[in-house]
């Protein structure tokens, strides 16, 4: 836990931990498509260079976006915090799984700043993030995630369709609108064009059938109304009160 001196230091440290980890993502997303069969011991020997790559330099924005909202004010103090880390963490993480050893730097570096803001965030700070209806868009930004590494992974159409809803359903996220009917018809259209194309799959149907009952429940009016501070306390009377 840092001092309230020390903080503004190491809030710059990580801003620029996190700036520096998805530039060299980026960078080691196009050098992938750009001459990734000819490398293909460090890109993890895979065969689709070129869509792993952009997916790489596709997630590699995502924490790009995060490390210049940090830099921020708004993006040091309360709920925001585990919200960064976790948009530092996530495409760290998937990109172990695409460009190989290109990864290994940035990756690193991602998830060091992503570890640095959660051991410096506050029991307060947790208990601001734990609204229901963050909770289950967090969820659904992992699942997008998903929806971009498999359409990675496979070809033609079905694949630019699994990253193109990847990247819809951050995109509708990132805008929190108040038309909140119009955000779940627009993951809905997100997600059922790689599931009915990748049908005969287990995993993208079961995939997008999570995403529309997780943005049912986070859009959908009336479904989400504790936060963290109101489930803790629910929580403490049902212990209170026993079975």
């Amino acid at each position: 836990m840092s001092t309230p001196d020390s903080a503004p230091t190491l809030n710059r440290l990580i801003g620029v931990l996190a700036t520096a980890g998805a530039t060299l993502g980026i960078i080691a997303g196009l050098v992938d498509v750009a001459v990734g069969p000819s490398i293909r011991g460090w890109v993890g020997n895979k065969l689709n260079t070129s869509i792993l790559g952009i997916a790489t330099i596709a997630l590699s924005t995502l924490a790009l976006a995060a490390a210049i909202a940090w830099q921020r004010n708004g993006s040091r103090v309360g709920l925001r915090r585990p919200g960064t880390a976790v948009a530092l963490a996530v495409p760290a993480i998937l990109c172990f799984t695409t460009i190989g050893r290109l990864w290994y730097l940035p990756g690193s570096i991602l998830l060091i700043a992503a570890a640095t803001i959660l051991v410096n965030s506050t029991r307060e700070d947790f208990e601001g993030a734990m609204n229901a209806r963050r909770w289950l868009r967090g969820l659904l930004v992992i699942l997008g995630g998903f929806y971009v590494f498999l359409g990675a992974d496979a070809l033609g159409l079905a694949g630019a369709l699994g990253i193109a809803g990847g990247l819809c359903i951050w995109a509708v996220l990132a805008h929190d609108s108040a038309l909140r009917r119009a955000s779940f018809a627009v993951i809905a259209l997100c997600a059922l064009p790689f599931a009915i194309a990748t049908w005969w799959s287990a995993v993208t149907p079961l995939i997008a059938l999570l995403m529309l009952v997780l943005g049912a429940s986070a859009e959908l009016p009336g479904r989400t109304n504790l936060d963290g501070r109101g489930l803790i306390r629910h929580g403490r009377r049902s212990l209170t009160r026993g079975p």
